[in-house]
């Protein structure tokens, strides 16, 4: 593993509910993992739908670790983008009834603090800023 890989590992051709046989709504590829000189190792994906191509790279403690990592952040991005583009209409040959990340694990469910964590955040009060 060593630079930027161009190399496609695994690609997810995801389908609209109704319309079986079409050209694929949404594609998801991930990439071979490489190294990056002084960090951690990374691994990139992309997503191509109708809003365009989305990407990133996402690290990990070795290259098995940003796989997973990876397929994580990927499964959370696909998940809003079928609710928010989609009406929750993607499908894959392997859920055929949907589910939140289309066969993909989420952040939720990868890291189960996230959810704690982020309820911890969302039910914070701000600070009282008043001047007595």
């Amino acid at each position: 593993m060593t630079g930027v890989n161009d190399e496609i590992i695994a690609e997810r051709k995801l389908y609209l509910d109704g319309e079986p046989g079409t050209e694929p709504a949404a594609i998801v590829r991930l990439f071979r993992p490489h190294d990056v000189e002084g960090d951690y190792p990374r691994c990139r994906y992309e997503l191509i739908s109708k809003t365009g191509v989305q990407g990133n790279e996402v690290s990990g403690l070795d290259g098995l670790d940003c796989i997973v990592s990876c397929l994580a952040v990927v499964g959370t991005i696909i998940a809003g983008v079928n609710e928010s583009v989609y009406g929750g209409r993607l499908r894959w040959e392997g859920s055929p009834g949907g589910g939140r990340g289309l066969g993909l694990p989420t952040i939720e469910e990868h890291w189960p603090e996230y959810r704690g964590a982020l309820e911890w955040a969302v039910n914070q009060q701000p600070p009282d800023r008043r001047q007595d």
